[in-house]
C-alpha cells in the first residue's frame, strides 16, 4: 500500500524537491505494520496500540497516548469493545467515534445496508456506556460516523447513559491537558 501511496504523490514529491528545495529524507515513508501493545517509547511519550472491535475490519486499533503523567484514548472505528474500556480507564481524555443511525434514514439509505453500517459503529448510548465505564475526565465525539448528524442527534441520547464531561469535536478544536482540561473552540468565521 505504501508504495502506491508513494507512486500517488510522485509528481507532488518531483515538484517540490526541484522547486521548493525539500530535501528528499522529508518525503520517505517509513511504514512499520503493528499490533496490540507499546508502538512508541521516546522522551517520556509512549504510544500504546490495542485492538478494538471494528468487524469485518481486522486488525482495528485504538491508541494511548501517555506523558507527563496526561494520557489521552482514541477509539479509532469500533464497535463496543471491552478491551477500550479496559484501556481508558481513568483516563484524561477519551476520544470515540460515534455513529447515528437515524442519519441514515434521514439520507434515505436502504434499511439493509443501514444495518451493516450500524452493526461495527458505536451509537451515543453504547458511546455513553463506555464512558460512563471508563470514567474519563472528559468525553470528546470525534470522527461522527454521518457527518450530517448534529448536536441533538449526540447529546441527548448520550445522556440517556453518561452524565460526566462531554463534548463534540469539531474542525480546529484544541483540548489542553494539563491540571485542568481546557477546550477552545475555533473563532467563528466572519463569512
Amino acid at each position: 500500500m505504501m508504495s502506491h501511496l508513494e507512486q500517488a504523490y510522485e509528481y507532488d514529491i518531483r515538484i517540490r524537491i526541484a522547486n521548493d528545495g525539500a530535501s528528499p529524507d522529508g518525503v520517505l515513508l517509513r511504514a512499520q505494520d503493528i499490533g496490540e501493545g507499546v508502538v512508541y517509547d521516546r522522551r517520556g511519550a509512549k504510544v500504546t496500540a490495542f485492538e478494538v472491535d471494528h468487524a469485518p475490519v481486522k486488525p482495528a486499533l485504538g491508541y494511548r497516548i501517555d506523558y507527563a503523567g496526561r494520557s489521552i484514548v482514541l477509539s479509532g472505528d469500533t464497535r463496543l469493545s471491552e478491551n477500550l474500556i479496559r484501556h481508558a480507564q481513568g483516563v484524561d481524555v477519551l476520544v470515540h467515534e460515534v455513529f447515528v443511525p437515524e442519519t441514515l434514514q434521514r439520507a434515505g439509505v436502504p434499511p439493509e445496508r443501514a444495518k451493516k453500517i450500524i452493526d461495527y459503529h458505536v451509537t451515543p448510548e453504547q458511546a455513553g456506556e463506555v464512558f460512563t465505564r471508563a470514567k474519563p475526565k472528559l468525553a470528546v465525539y470525534s470522527h461522527v460516523c454521518m457527518p450530517t448528524a448534529l448536536e441533538q442527534d449526540l447529546v441527548p441520547p448520550t445522556r440517556r447513559t453518561y452524565s460526566g464531561p462531554l463534548e463534540v469535536g469539531e474542525d480546529l478544536m484544541v483540548i489542553e491537558v494539563g491540571d485542568q482540561i481546557k477546550v477552545r473552540r475555533p473563532a467563528p468565521s466572519s463569512r
